[in-house]
């Protein structure tokens, strides 16, 4: 009888149990890998100089964005950029719960990763590689999406960042409100 040969009513044959084993293998490394890239390679480096939340990596994320998603709002105050915005973004979220910081920076880890990006927002292409019309494009697209999570995802980020600016004093004088009125009732005399 040769012992080598296996029958089926012998169990897993040699052949079998090492095939087993590189597959196994090869899904735990796999899934090493993936949730290496959804949780990060390291910790969180914490927030970047001169911010309460936001992470570098965000700010290199979202600046591209600032200027096309305002649409002209920057423009409209002397001396404002995107950091300016990113700013007043930053301090709204210091007035959020943990709890939405978060999901938010959930979303903007998502959107770090190019597939992840490409189903979200319609583009593979990092925001910092687009020029403006790419942009412009992006925002229509992504705004427009049949994808109720894109959707969700688009008002969850922009609106957050419109409110933040368009709160600054000087952002709301350029909108045409002339701000909250006077309270005469209130004045000494």
């Amino acid at each position: 009888m040769n012992r080598d040969s296996s029958s089926p009513r012998d169990g897993v044959s040699r052949r079998g149990f090492l095939k087993l084993g590189f597959w196994g293998a090869t899904a735990l490394t796999l899934g090493a890998g993936g949730a290496t890239l959804l949780t990060g390679c390291s910790g969180d480096p914490g927030p970047a100089s001169g911010y309460q939340h936001l992470r570098e990596r965000d700010l290199e994320l979202l600046r591209p964005l600032m200027a096309p998603l305002l649409a002209g709002g920057l423009d409209a105050v002397a001396g404002a950029g995107p950091d300016d915005a990113l700013k007043a973004f930053d301090r709204l979220l210091a007035g959020g719960s943990e709890g939405a910081r978060g999901q938010l920076f959930q979303l903007l880890d998502l959107l770090q990763l190019g597939a992840a990006r490409w189903w979200v927002t319609g583009t593979w292409a990092h925001f910092a590689d687009q020029d403006e019309a790419q942009l412009q494009r992006t925002l229509a697209e992504w705004s427009g999406s049949d994808n109720g999570f894109a959707q969700l995802a688009f008002k969850g980020l922009t609106q957050p960042l419109m409110m933040a600016w368009y709160v600054t004093p000087d952002a709301g004088l350029g909108t045409g409100y002339p701000g909250p009125p006077l309270n005469l009732a209130a004045r000494p005399e």
